[in-house]
């Protein structure tokens, strides 16, 4: 907040020192002999903090003074206008509550200009004239900040054709938008119809689009009470075959998956070599993902059947589902696409997410929207000459995943074990690891890296790699808006990176490998809000780089 000062000029300065010189020792009070009159607050001590609905008025008084009145107006002050007599006038202090400083006035309305004077009082004394506040920039008005009396929705409140928004129940309020971001009304709701709603402080706007970002805005009258940009969740993808979870569902095995898969190539025109499910997992459900061995009860990698197509997702109405893993998942067979859309993956034991080791040929592997935590090894892995594998696109976007490859290499395929066209990883955070995020050495045909848009802190570790594609052949780096935190490590080994917009933190160093950041930040507690508890809102002005959830 901007605080404000009235800047007294030299001639009352003046005036106020010959005053002062004058008074008799007996008479020591402050008062202007003349007129027995108070003097007004000191000119050059009044200050005023800007909030949304308060304002903090800092002044510095005088002895002989019993209490002061503050008045603030939507319309200029003059000494021609009597108290409480401008528009949109409120008076403070008429009550002798305001007798030290500072004082905070509040009832304001977010987002006004405001003019204020103030004066001195004494039941003894005649009070002082109106002092007016003076910004400093020659200007006689400060403006409060914009109110927030929403709230930010719950996740269950978030949906893909609907937003549940709340605010301050029994808040004066009037209206509510929801505009597309430049400005166009799709929805404008008018709140005076609808006491219950604003008796309760709450409203559900349905009829909008899945994956699309609104500004909502609430008023009481033209003053703007709140704003929130939100964006609706992803609806279930459309499949040959769509299967929704019950919520009393407690374990995903390969039971229930070859369930699933017999319903599937139940429907007519279902070409059992290339078909498509998609698996709705509901809201807020913790799901243990495993088999179980027929014959010792041991816990088992789920398979997905070949030929099928599958999208497992998280339901929107509240937290993305959770998967224990005890297993990783066993992505052989072809496949067009296996995808994983707004889940919470926890290792319970598996220690790696995918390691492939039979055969497999998939177009797509997608990860979106999830976050992966507590991974002892790898995120993906492929393991196995003997059996080949291979991945066109493996995509990670928009995730966050937390202690993973402290035993591995985040992605990790060497030595011709399997191949990956092109990794993409977008919009995503990777908080504390040790080995390498990629390890694709030692392969005969290459892979395309691309990192845009992440966050890394805490990782590598010391003689690990950014990405490592020694002896790869063919292999491209390309990394984009990063920002690379709290970590000495080694850069990008067997290619020469391309670097656009890549940040490092003052804690943050390459030992070997090296690439030169386009600009080095303070340290990481200074350039995020807080990273120890895995807080990363930019704290910095002028960049936009890393994943974009913390900007």
């Amino acid at each position: 907040m901007k605080t404000l000062k009235r800047i007294f000029g030299y001639t009352m300065a003046l005036a106020v020192g010959f005053g002062v010189a004058s008074c008799a020792d007996e008479n020591d009070w402050d008062v202007d002999g003349s007129h027995d009159r108070l003097f007004g607050v000191a000119n050059d001590g009044l200050n005023v903090t800007e909030g949304d609905t308060w304002a903090e008025v800092e002044f510095s008084g005088f002895r002989g003074t019993e209490y002061y009145i503050i008045e603030v107006s939507t319309d200029s002050l003059t000494d021609d206008i009597g108290m409480g007599e401008s528009a949109g006038s409120i008076v403070f202090g008429e009550d002798r509550s305001i007798t030290t400083s500072p004082d905070t006035i509040r009832g304001l309305l977010g987002e006004t200009k405001y003019y204020l004077r103030m004066k001195a009082m004494s039941t003894q004394q005649t009070e002082s004239r109106w002092v007016y506040f003076d910004n400093g920039d020659g200007g006689t008005s400060f403006e409060t900040l914009a109110e927030q009396i929403f709230n930010t929705p719950a996740a269950a409140d978030q949906g893909d054709t609907y937003m549940r928004m709340t605010w301050t129940p029994g808040a004066e309020v009037t209206r509510l938008t929801v505009a597309t971001p430049d400005g166009a009304i799709v929805q404008d709701i008018d709140l005076t119809q609808l006491p219950d709603a604003v008796a309760n402080g709450e409203y559900m706007v349905e009829g909008l689009t899945q994956l699309t970002t609104y500004v909502f805005t609430i008023y009481n009258g033209d003053t703007r009470r709140g704003e929130l940009i939100l964006t609706t969740m992803a609806s279930m993808p459309d499949a040959e075959y769509k299967y929704t979870l019950s919520s009393a569902v407690t374990v995903f095995s390969q039971d229930l998956m070859d369930e699933i898969e017999a319903q599937a190539l139940a429907q007519p025109g279902v070409d059992p070599a290339n078909y498509s499910v998609t698996i709705g997992i509901p809201a807020g459900v913790t799901l243990d993902f495993h088999g179980t061995d027929v014959d010792t009860g041991d816990p088992t990698a789920v398979k997905i059947p070949d030929g099928m197509s599958v999208t497992f997702f998280g339901l929107a109405g509240g937290e993305a589902p959770v998967l224990n893993m005890t297993k990783s998942v066993d992505i052989g067979g072809t496949h067009a696409y296996i995808r994983f859309n707004n889940v919470q993956f926890i290792d319970t034991g598996c220690q790696y997410l995918i390691n492939q080791s039979g055969a497999a040929t998939i177009s797509e592997l997608t990860f979106e929207s999830c976050t992966v935590s507590d991974f002892e090894r790898c995120f993906v892995r492929l393991q196995n000459a003997g059996n080949a594998k291979s991945i066109n696109n493996l995509n990670v976007n928009n995730c966050v995943v937390t202690n993973v490859a402290q035993g591995y290499s985040m992605f990790l395929w060497k030595d011709n074990e399997g191949v990956v066209s092109n990794l993409n990883v977008t919009n995503s955070t990777f908080d504390t690891f040790t080995r390498s995020f990629a390890e694709i050495t030692g392969n005969d045909t290459g892979t395309a890296v691309t990192v845009n848009d992440c966050t890394f802190y805490g990782g590598p570790d010391s003689g690990r790699y950014i990405v490592d594609v020694n002896n790869t052949t063919g292999a491209t780096v390309n990394l984009t808006r990063c920002i690379f935190a709290n970590s000495e490590c080694k850069g990008v080994r067997g290619a020469t990176p391309v670097i656009t917009e890549v940040y490092f933190t003052s804690d943050f160093s390459l030992t070997g490998n090296s690439f030169d950041p386009t600009a080095t930040l303070d340290g990481s507690a200074d350039v995020f809000a807080d990273p120890a508890n895995h807080d990363f809102t930019l704290e910095v002005r002028g960049v936009q780089a890393g994943d974009p959830r913390w900007y």
